[in-house]
């Protein structure tokens, strides 16, 4: 089956990529995965390109082959690509475009809970019609936390905001583009001004046992 859809995330897991957009007919979310158990399912960075080389990017229209629809208990979106066909770039979009197609999402709750992460046991205690795994919100009041826990280790880029009425403390950033900006940036809390939305994932289970909260791409208006 081909899936043609708007690419919102290609954020890094596992030293290679988590890909995931909404379909440009219906507005539902796609997760595109591997069958490579061994990095969780993440796509590599050479099956992103397209059929004339190119490398693919975010707000891309992407025709997608895949074999299956393959739901996870934490992930109901996820389809199987299949590695043999090339995507295929259909047109591109704007911000602005993509909401006519796909809407700010607005729910009580981000992920079930007000933490950073969710635990399985709550997972297995949902129906399979209230899970999902990625969203598109409208965030406030952000904040960038950035900190070196212990020299020479790369810095934390952490990011808390505020989304229906509750407040969302260091959660985690996956979109690498957005990351790199802070980087360099002295250890310290900075206030995010620019008007965006977030597109935010929840992964697969950590070593800790539990599922994180990532925000899996940043995107302006």
């Amino acid at each position: 089956m081909d899936k043609e859809m708007v690419l919102l995330t290609k954020s890094k897991k596992r030293g290679n990529i988590c890909v995931a957009g909404v379909d440009i007919r219906t507005g539902e979310w796609i997760r595109i995965v591997s069958e490579d158990k061994n990095i969780q399912n993440a796509v590599p960075l050479n099956d992103t390109k397209y059929d004339d080389g190119s490398m693919s990017e975010v707000l891309d229209i992407v025709q997608i082959r895949c074999k299956v629809h393959s739901p996870e208990k934490h992930q109901p979106e996820n389809y199987i690509m299949d590695r043999r066909f090339p995507w295929k770039k259909k047109g591109v979009l704007s911000t602005k475009e993509l909401l006519k197609i796909h809407k700010e999402e607005t729910k009580n709750l981000l992920f079930y809970n007000e933490d950073r992460y969710v635990e399985a046991i709550t997972l297995n205690r949902l129906k399979n019609s209230e899970k999902y795994s990625l969203i598109l919100i409208r965030p406030e009041d952000i904040c960038i936390h950035v900190k070196q826990w212990s020299p020479g280790q790369d810095k934390q880029v952490t990011v808390s905001f505020d989304y229906a009425g509750h407040r969302y403390w260091y959660i985690r950033i996956t979109d690498t583009e957005f990351e790199a900006k802070f980087a360099h940036y002295s250890d310290g809390n900075y206030r995010f001004g620019i008007p965006c939305l977030f597109v935010i994932s929840l992964g697969d289970m950590h070593t800790d046992g539990r599922h994180w909260k990532l925000i899996a791409r940043v995107l302006y208006f």
